[in-house]
């Protein structure tokens, strides 16, 4: 049996985007007749995700602001969270904790080994009757930022899934091809 401790560090990269292809795998469970917030953009200046997920919900839809930071500011007017959190476990986790405490439904993608740590079991012991998981078959392949230029991966480490908080999902949505 392999150990992680034996296996190198390696360094957190965070310049990966969302494709197009996450949101429209889950497409059927995103809302349309509301007011979504694309809340993980700051300083993002290449994301396409706002720009998929209006094509899917409608242009008037969604809120997205590069420079607006989700741990200190919000929009005005919203109704649900649809974004994809970095990586980096020191920013994921006041994210986590702040969009709980913002008390608004989301769905959020996650590395799917997020949802065994305690610290998610901690940030969502008071909720997780709120809490559901839509698993996607296969892995979400992700745009990598280099020369500054997006690529397209086909060879991500892990598996993601979409973590839902008061999105009230039927059981039908909760594993998606």
């Amino acid at each position: 049996m392999a150990n992680l401790s034996d296996s190198p560090h390696f360094a957190v990269y965070d310049d990966y985007y969302t494709p197009k292809s996450a949101w429209l795998r889950i497409s059927e469970s995103i809302p349309k007749d509301k007011i979504i917030w694309e809340a993980c953009c700051l300083n993002a200046n290449l994301s396409n995700s706002p720009d998929y997920l209006r094509e899917i919900v409608g242009e008037d839809k969604v809120v997205s602001d590069i420079t607006m930071d989700c741990l200190i500011n919000e929009p005005d007017n919203y109704d649900c969270i649809i974004t994809n959190i970095p990586f980096d476990k020191t920013i994921k986790i006041p994210i986590l904790k702040r969009f709980v405490k913002l008390d608004k439904p989301f769905i959020i993608i996650m590395n799917s080994m997020n949802t065994f740590t305690k610290y998610f079991h901690e940030i969502f012991k008071d909720n997780r009757e709120h809490l559901q998981i839509i698993t996607p078959s296969g892995k979400i392949h992700f745009d990598k930022l280099e020369g500054g230029v997006l690529t397209p991966t086909k060879n991500c480490s892990f598996y993601c899934v979409y973590v839902c908080f008061k999105m009230n999902l039927s059981a039908d949505n909760l594993w998606v091809n």
